[in-house]
């Protein structure tokens, strides 16, 4: 499946973007090798109630990379928070898949002036030693690497294996988004993901805002078990875990996750109007 690259917006910190509909803003962020086309399926779902801003995490797509080599998870969120200040000037509810769910919760916690909502795709919370190990080899390996060779691994364990249909549609794309990935971005950013294991318990429970967590049945590294423990702590939190999927959730079954989040903004839209 081919599918047209967006125009992008050029922020002066250096974020691509681009942005559809309008109304109060939702912003979306991708996972590790990815690009913003990555939520192909909900930005037009959202676009029509909201203005969306779908973004290129940093060193990824066409946005560019940190300055700093060693940069953090704070440094990737104080970009998008700073590009928030500048363009959009308003509270955001905030969608991340994978370490896009990272950020996004990161974002949540440490910019809470900014944020009236959360969703957290597919998110890590307290890996095993086994599944900790096992990430953080890849990422040293990714450094090791010069260039993205190997990308039928990651695939398989985000999809099903003998992906059928839309499925299918979507493991192609996100191959071709991992041949084309800038290496020195991907391997970064993938650094900083394997040495990630989730927010503190005791900063979930100060999210005074709502919060959804959402996985797949079949994503063993970011399990429905940890999905729940993380809603659990949210004074707002809920989760869902979506049958028959894995790791791709918002681009393997549309329908169940633009229903999850649409009922989300609306009850983000209610507690702004209750706290009003």
């Amino acid at each position: 499946m081919m599918l047209k690259t967006r125009q992008r917006y050029k922020s002066d910190n250096g974020l691509a973007y681009f942005k559809s509909g309008s109304g109060s803003p939702v912003v979306l962020i991708h996972g590790v090798g990815l690009r913003a086309e990555a939520w192909l399926n909900q930005e037009p779902v959202l676009s029509q109630h909201h203005t969306v801003y779908a973004i290129d995490m940093p060193g990824h797509g066409e946005s560019d990379l940190l300055v700093k080599d060693d940069a953090g998870l704070d440094e990737y969120v104080d970009v998008i928070a700073d590009w928030i200040n500048r363009e959009i000037q308003a509270p955001v509810i905030m969608m991340g898949h994978s370490m896009g769910s990272m950020i996004a919760l990161n974002f949540a916690i440490r910019y809470s002036e900014l944020c009236v909502g959360v969703a957290a795709l597919n998110s890590v919370y307290r890996r095993s030693p086994q599944a900790k190990q096992a990430v953080q080899q890849r990422a040293l390996d990714m450094l090791n690497s010069t260039a993205l060779d190997n990308v039928t691994t990651p695939i398989i364990r985000w999809f099903n294996q003998n992906p059928q249909g839309l499925e299918k549609q979507m493991a192609d794309l996100c191959e071709q988004w991992l041949l084309a990935a800038p290496v020195t971005g991907y391997a970064r950013a993938y650094q900083i993901f394997s040495q990630n294991d989730g927010p503190e318990d005791d900063a979930l429970m100060t999210l005074q805002i709502p919060a959804i967590f959402i996985t797949g049945d079949g994503d063993t590294n970011s399990s429905g078990q940890m999905s729940e423990r993380m809603a659990t702590l949210c004074p707002y939190g809920r989760y869902a875990v979506i049958e028959n999927s894995r790791h791709m959730v918002q681009m393997t079954h549309p329908d169940e996750i633009n229903r999850l989040l649409a009922e989300f903004v609306q009850q983000c839209g209610t507690q702004i109007r209750s706290q009003a």
